[in-house]
């Protein structure tokens, strides 16, 4: 996999986050985009002069379970915290655990990666997540939650047309591909002529 330091265009992608995060408000945004065009690159780098909780799900194969994606969810958040191991048996659990970390005078970006890996084996997840957002992150003015993933289809679905998350969502953003002259720096970035 190409390691490119350099951070490469979004200027725009970028300001819109920056501008949203002065506001004095918890905000949610959603980035989707088709796979490997840059949407957590983009989370990561709005997110480098601030607290940052990255939380990816496992890719989905027969196998992996709703459980599966909580045991990862929880390996993930005692790493970010340097916690003893947990187990949660239901998101709610989940959520306020990862609550009872969050300091409400840090700027702090919550990333959701692939958030339909995370949430689709659970029918549970989504209406937990609304409930989170709404009882306990509005209390927070420094945090931005970001929803992001590939699946543009299921995001669309289940959160952007949602009446469950309707007027909830501050910034919606769909990634494109880079400009031709964003993509030649890129390419001389990482040493292809």
């Amino acid at each position: 996999m190409l390691k490119v330091e350099k951070f490469i265009g979004r200027k725009e992608e970028l300001k819109l986050l920056g501008d949203l995060s002065k506001s004095n408000r918890a905000i949610m945004v959603v980035i989707k985009g088709r796979r490997r065009i840059g949407k957590s690159r983009l989370a990561t780098e709005f997110a480098k002069d601030k607290k940052f909780l990255k939380f990816t799900g496992i890719a989905p194969t027969e196998n992996v379970n709703d459980q599966h994606q909580r045991d990862y969810f929880a390996r993930q958040l005692a790493t970010n915290f340097k916690l003893p191991p947990l187990t949660f048996l239901d998101w709610q659990d989940a959520f306020d655990h990862l609550s009872l970390n969050l300091n409400k005078e840090e700027k702090t970006v919550i990333l959701f990666d692939e958030i339909s890996w995370i949430g689709d084996k659970d029918p549970t997840f989504l209406p937990k997540l609304k409930a989170w957002w709404d009882m306990t992150l509005q209390e927070y003015p420094n945090l931005m939650l970001i929803l992001c993933g590939s699946v543009s289809t299921w995001i669309e679905k289940n959160i952007i047309n949602s009446t469950a998350f309707f007027g909830r969502i501050s910034l919606n953003i769909t990634l494109d591909e880079l400009s031709l002259k964003e993509s030649y720096e890129f390419l001389e970035e990482v040493g292809i002529k």
